[in-house]
Parts: structure tokens; sequence; C-alpha cells
């Protein structure tokens, strides 16, 4: 019983996030079975993606399982002054150059999400916002 009750809450999260999979799954090409996507909006709270910005020029190069979607760009060539040509042309960082992405809580659209995926799936999903350091989460997960 305790099984199929498992069994049954393990779908649901599956079926909760497909349409995000899926999209990510369009976007990299070579999707991380395990480890983050951290999606970082071009558009919203202006510190939190300030913040993450930072975190992609710091971080980009030192975790495989890292991958880094930027979305809602309203120019590519001011993100690459912005982010640099070294960052812009790593395998890690990847542009959603068509705006798919949808966020699964329409109300935290303005933060960088972080998505942690497991088998294939997303598990979990935190935020970088005023009331969550989803970076610090992040790194703690990834060291």
């Amino acid at each position: 019983m305790v099984f199929l009750l498992l069994m049954l809450f393990a779908n649901s999260c599956k079926e909760q996030y497909g349409q995000l999979t899926s999209v990510i799954k369009k976007i990299d090409t070579k999707t991380l079975p395990a480890g983050s996507y951290v999606i970082i909006p071009n558009q919203g709270c202006e510190g939190c993606i300030s913040t993450a910005e930072d975190f992609v020029k710091k971080h980009y190069a030192t975790n495989e399982n890292i991958r880094y979607i930027f979305t809602r760009i309203q120019s590519s060539k001011l993100l690459k002054v912005k982010l640099g040509s070294e960052v812009m042309g790593s395998s890690h960082v990847l542009l959603d150059t068509a705006n798919v992405i949808v966020y699964p809580d329409k109300a935290k659209a303005i933060y960088p999400m972080i998505i942690t995926m497991s088998d294939g799936h997303i598990t979990g999903i935190t935020y970088q916002s005023p009331d969550s350091d989803g970076f610090a989460e992040l790194l703690k997960a990834s060291h």
C-alpha cells in the first residue's frame, strides 16, 4: 500500500512539471539526467536578476551538472556585453530565444528559478528572490 502511494506521488510530480521538462529538453539537446537548471528571466526583479548574472559569471565553469538558461531576452547583444563572450560561448549557458519557458508559479515569474532534476525529471523548484536564497541552496547541494 505504501509503495502504491509513493508511486502515485512520484508520477504526480512528473506530470506536474511535464510541460516544463519537455521545454527544457527542447532548449538543451544534451539534457541533464541529474543536476540543476537555473532559469534567468531578463525582465523582472532587477536585483535578483543582477545577482543571477553575477552568479553565472562566477560559477558557469565550475560544475558540469548546472546549466543556465536565459529567457525573455530583450537583446542578445546586451546580454553578451553584460556576461562576456566567454560566458555566452559556454555550453553551460543556453538561450531561450523563442521564450517558451513557462513558470509553474506565475507569481514568481519575475525571479530566477532553480530546477532540480533527477532521472531526467524535475524533482524540485526553488527561486532566487528576496524571500529565498536559491543560489545558496544550489551551492550547498552541488558541493
